[in-house]
C-alpha cells in the first residue's frame, strides 16, 4: 500500500480559497460582470476549506 500524499499544505488549501473569496468579490462588485461565476468561486472555496478539513482533521479543531 503506498502511503497517503497530501495534495497541499495547510497554507496553500488557506491561500487558494482566499483567493478565490478575493476573486468572487471583485466580480459582485460589477454590475456587467457575471455573478452566477462569483456563486461558483465562493462555492469552490467553501468546499476548498472543508478539503482541508478533511484532509488535515487533527490540525483543524
Amino acid at each position: 500500500m503506498t502511503p497517503s500524499v497530501k495534495p497541499f499544505s495547510k497554507n496553500e488549501y488557506a491561500r487558494m480559497a482566499d483567493d478565490l473569496e478575493t476573486m468572487g468579490e471583485a466580480i459582485r462588485k460589477h454590475p456587467d460582470m457575471n455573478h452566477h461565476f462569483a456563486e461558483r468561486l465562493a462555492l469552490l472555496s467553501k468546499q476548498m476549506r472543508e478539503d482541508c478539513i478533511r484532509v488535515y482533521p487533527a490540525e483543524s479543531r
